[in-house]
């Protein structure tokens, strides 16, 4: 389906679908918030939404394999504050904080709390013990085993707060 030559409520109500398939009805209702401010990218080739940009930030990259989206640190930092603790979350030891900002993986025995209906392959925001945003990625295990296990890869971060400059 070209979703570029859908409507504008058209194109809305697919995307929201989609972030409700792969979020919450919450996240999606919170991501697309501006929606009538947000530009969007189409693939040439597809048709696809390709991208979701918000006052100039990359918001979203639609990933064609997965049908699904990945989203930015510019987005997490916009939802985050809005949803309840721990939804969506992993929240890390401090003193492995630093780290994680940089970009590197999350590991099992540095996980303090987490949302326990989280799935492999889900993408969570990884959060200090005050909940500020560290790190963004993909849960790599399951979350009885991130639980019961001290060793082996929780998050595999995409993109840690250190690697954006932020706006004030």
């Amino acid at each position: 389906m070209k979703m570029q030559s859908l409507s504008k409520a058209q194109l809305f109500h697919v995307l929201h679908q989609i972030f409700c398939y792969q979020f919450s009805e919450n996240i999606a209702d919170l991501f697309l918030e501006p929606f009538e401010d947000m530009v969007i990218k189409f693939s040439r080739r597809t048709g696809k939404v390709k991208q979701i940009f918000y006052q100039g930030d990359l918001q979203s990259t639609y990933r064609s394999p997965f049908g699904t989206f990945s989203l930015t640190l510019y987005a997490a930092l916009r939802i985050l504050k809005k949803i309840p603790s721990p939804n969506n979350r992993i929240q890390v030891q401090h003193d492995v904080a630093d780290f994680i900002r940089q970009g590197k993986s999350v590991f099992s025995q540095h996980v303090e709390l987490l949302d326990k209906n989280l799935q492999i392959g889900d993408e969570v925001f990884v959060v200090d013990e005050s909940d500020e945003l560290l790190a963004i990625g993909k849960l790599n295990a399951p979350v009885n085993l991130i639980l019961s296990s001290n060793s082996g890869c929780a998050v595999k971060v995409r993109k840690g707060v250190n690697s954006i400059k932020l706006k004030n």
